[in-house]
């Protein structure tokens, strides 16, 4: 996890290694991405040790801190939140890195919810423990994932260290400003909608445009439920 000062802040990749460190890229309240240290629960709590003490009388456990305090739910949203931040802010919702934007059990739900979005019940059962505390981070993203994220028909292509030449679609590209400047993240689908991710410095291709690609399969990688084909040493050119 990441320190205390960026927990309320919205976390845009999986974990990555920088000089044997582990890194995520954070959304700050300006919308800016910024490169952040990422914790081990081990080291989270030599950070931290006073997050792990035992409960006092009197203190929520995570539980109603959560929301989850009334019906053992709470409220969270599946589809793009991040340009609709002020209306959540404006409607009291709050707003945790594990699932986003959510309404308490106890909250009153607007009884207009903006285009886009899709309420979907949280169960406590999913990411908590019977004494309040949640549950450790992986166990709390994979029940949050399943919720969310729809099923992917993707599956992994290759063996890791393979050179591929193949044919792909440019569905988005995103920006990430990282250790070593300003990078490019391809996010691409072959004809059977197998998901393949190239970052580089190097160039910026087309959204919604075909390539012919040629590279070397990097890593195998699962994120959101996808199976992802990671390539590396790009050539492409636009079919």
């Amino acid at each position: 996890m990441v320190a205390k000062s960026y927990q309320n802040l919205e976390v845009l990749t999986e974990p990555y290694i920088v000089k044997n460190r582990k890194y995520v890229k954070v959304r700050t309240a300006a919308g800016t991405e910024k490169q952040v240290r990422w914790y081990e629960d081990y080291e989270y709590k030599k950070l931290y040790p006073e997050d792990f003490k035992a409960p006092k009388e009197n203190v929520k456990t995570q539980k109603e801190v959560l929301g989850f305090d009334q019906d053992g739910f709470i409220t969270i949203f599946k589809g793009d939140t991040y340009p609709l931040k002020d209306w959540f802010k404006e409607h009291g919702a709050r707003y945790t890195k594990f699932w986003g934007w959510s309404f308490g059990s106890f909250a009153a739900m607007p009884s207009e919810l903006p285009e886009g979005v899709t309420p979907l019940q949280l169960q406590w059962d999913a990411v908590g423990n019977e004494d309040g505390s949640l549950k450790v981070d992986s166990q709390v993203q994979a029940a949050v994932e399943e919720l969310l994220c729809d099923d992917s028909v993707s599956t992994f292509i290759g063996n890791i260290g393979d050179k591929v030449e193949i044919e792909l679609f440019i569905k988005k590209v995103i920006p990430l400003d990282g250790y070593y400047g300003v990078s490019m993240m391809h996010i691409m689908e072959d004809e059977n909608e197998n998901v393949f991710i190239w970052t580089t410095t190097a160039r910026t291709l087309n959204v919604n445009t075909w390539y012919k690609v040629k590279g070397s399969i990097k890593d195998h990688r699962i994120y959101n439920h996808v199976k992802q084909t990671i390539l590396t040493r790009c050539k492409a050119e636009e079919i």
